[in-house]
């Protein structure tokens, strides 16, 4: 066994999980739908990915590579169109589609407890008692904002440093 600490995340093991989820048809399902005017939900969502490990790394937090990855991929699993609402049908869509979001994504990954956790609490503080139990979760949850705000307000839609 090593005694080596770990000094904050390993780009390699993160990007080989990403690539091993753009692999599946399911992921790839997430092209098909529109989100934050512009963009679309697995570019969101790589989005955040990419950003929440950059984060990690800023901070030198340890974390777990492949957690991150698959949480932050499956965070808006939800399949369906995003239409830019006000009121009371964009806090319905805002308090909803984490749990819609934690249900697709049952019934086609097996998920850890954590990865649940990192889909089901990535609204927080609006899913008031879905709260972040982990760093990779916080990450995702508070980088989720970051980006949405940026391919919202200033339609900035690839934000992952890196040409497709």
């Amino acid at each position: 066994m090593s005694t080596r600490k770990k000094s904050g995340p390993d780009r390699a093991v993160f990007e080989r999980e990403i690539e091993k989820l753009m692999e599946s048809q399911e992921i790839r399902r997430m092209e098909q739908f529109g989100q934050h005017g512009g963009n679309n939900t697995l570019q969101h969502v790589r989005n955040v990915a990419f950003k929440s490990f950059e984060l990690a790394q800023k901070l030198g937090w340890d974390i777990d590579e492949k957690v991150l990855a698959r949480g932050a991929i499956l965070h808006d699993y939800y399949l369906y169109t995003c239409v830019n609402k006000h009121g009371i049908k964009a806090y319905k869509h805002g308090t909803g589609h984490p749990g819609l979001a934690l249900k697709n994504a049952r019934k086609d990954f097996e998920l850890t407890e954590k990865e649940e956790n990192i889909i089901e609490s990535h609204m927080w503080p609006l899913t008031l008692f879905h709260m972040p139990k982990s760093r990779e979760a916080f990450l995702v949850c508070m980088v989720d904002k970051y980006c949405a705000a940026n391919e919202m307000l200033l339609h900035r839609n690839n934000l992952e440093g890196k040409k497709q």
